[in-house]
């Protein structure tokens, strides 16, 4: 009998150890991709439909997101998202002037935006608003939208560029690849006096480039990691 206890303990033993093992994968697993996507993040590579890397193109000096607890965006994206909304064979003509409009190396973030993605469980898309416009009291936006063929009927000082079901891939906690693919959906707006928004014609959705993006964690600050990587 007393063996029989013995057993019958170790047994249980076992069983409350693969238990509470059990427990903490799936509790692991479990994370909400929300949550994991949070904080700051470094574009390390990029790469156009082609598979040819744009690294060098979108990065002025480099490209950072800080994607907010509360859906708030701030970054120096503008770049990158000019290049995904008007393609590769505009962006050229547009590339000495990018740095003039934007000014990410005077540590100016004024292109932010927003993210939204499902609160619980895991999941693979996302949506993503990012705002493009220039530093008040320039014109160089404008002169961009309008080197890039958009009539002057629809030159606007802000344009609002929504992406919908945007591929998103944890690769682990500190490694994540956004897809922007045929099954995204892009929607560009400005908005009135009201607050509203109004679309924006100015550019076909339909011929937005189907990029990917690998993103890297950061522990330090986005204005700190331009600061950096300016020298």
């Amino acid at each position: 009998m007393m063996l029989n206890s013995k057993i019958q303990s170790f047994t249980l033993f076992v069983i409350a150890i693969l238990f509470f093992n059990s427990c903490e994968l799936l509790e692991e697993v479990e994370i909400p991709t929300k949550t994991r996507m949070e904080g700051t993040w470094e574009v390390v590579e990029a790469y156009n439909e082609k598979d040819s890397s744009i690294i060098k193109q979108i990065s002025f000096p480099t490209t950072v997101f800080n994607l907010g607890s509360d859906n708030s965006v701030l970054s120096t994206a503008g770049p990158m998202f000019m290049y995904i909304v008007y393609g590769s064979s505009k962006y050229t003509e547009i590339s000495s002037k990018i740095d003039q409009v934007f000014k990410y190396a005077d540590l100016n973030f004024n292109n932010g935006g927003e993210w939204f993605i499902k609160k619980e469980g895991v999941v693979n898309k996302f949506t993503i608003e990012m705002k493009l416009e220039g530093l008040p009291g320039q014109t160089a936006f404008k002169d961009i939208l309008s080197l890039l063929g958009v009539k002057s009927s629809f030159i606007d000082f802000t344009i609002y560029h929504m992406f919908t079901d945007v591929y998103v891939n944890m690769i682990d906690d500190e490694t994540m690849e956004w897809r922007f693919t045929n099954d995204t959906f892009a929607e560009y707006n400005t908005k009135n006096e009201y607050g509203k928004y109004v679309l924006w014609n100015g550019v076909s959705t339909n011929t937005f480039s189907k990029c990917s993006f690998i993103l890297k964690k950061r522990t330090k600050s986005l204005k700190d990691i331009v600061a950096a990587s300016k020298k």
